[in-house]
């Protein structure tokens, strides 16, 4: 696992551990003293976090492996030439369809297989399954995206509640989960396929 990805994990720790040290909000007599309705919205607050966690993390634990599985690919001796090919013939690249090989193509794909002895059909195949990989792991990216705006969503809500009640440092407190959650959207947000279809090692 990357370093990057270790990091994402350390910092859902961090707010799991903060965003649960909010519901007692220190100050304020303990638990005891919360008022039911915020008590409420912080336990729910906290269990999209959860969800968020789990989700993103299981993301990034399968990113590594098909990023490694890409890297490799990719560091094949014909892979520029065979990528020139792809970029050439863009219906090469849809994973949904079978392409229309032209006699062009043919032809230009029969010098590749000539040049590197390696069958154009198997590679296109090895391509084509890494891009699946990444269209399925792209969905998981954006699904955990949206679990997390959800969440953020929810502790902004408490934000609003706390200051309401006239609680602006516990507000802070919790804001700073808001901020946290920023970063990491982001940092979800940097993975997308290239024009291939691929991701690219960070």
């Amino acid at each position: 696992m990357s370093t990057k990805s270790y990091h994402f994990i350390a910092v859902f720790i961090l707010l799991l551990t903060a965003a649960t040290g909010c519901a007692g909000l220190p100050g304020r007599g303990g638990i005891s003293s919360v008022p039911p309705n915020i008590e409420i919205k912080m336990a729910e607050a906290n269990q999209a976090l959860d969800a968020v966690n789990e989700q993103a993390s299981a993301f990034y634990a399968q990113l590594n492996t098909v990023i490694s599985e890409i890297v490799e690919f990719r560091s094949r001796p014909y892979w520029n030439e065979f990528e020139q090919v792809l970029l050439e013939y863009p219906s090469l690249k849809d994973p949904d369809n079978e392409p229309e090989i032209t006699p062009a193509m043919k032809s230009r794909l029969s010098v590749w297989s000539r040049k590197w002895n390696e069958p154009w059909k198997q590679i296109l195949d090895d391509y084509l399954r890494l891009v699946d990989k990444c269209t399925i792991l792209e969905a998981k990216r954006l699904a955990a995206r949206e679990k997390l705006l959800a969440a953020q969503a929810r502790y902004i809500a408490l934000v609003i509640m706390e200051s309401s009640s006239g609680h602006e440092k516990e507000g802070k407190e919790i804001y700073s989960v808001v901020e946290a959650l920023d970063k990491t959207g982001a940092e979800l947000d940097s993975y997308k396929p290239d024009d291939l279809g691929l991701y690219e090692e960070k």
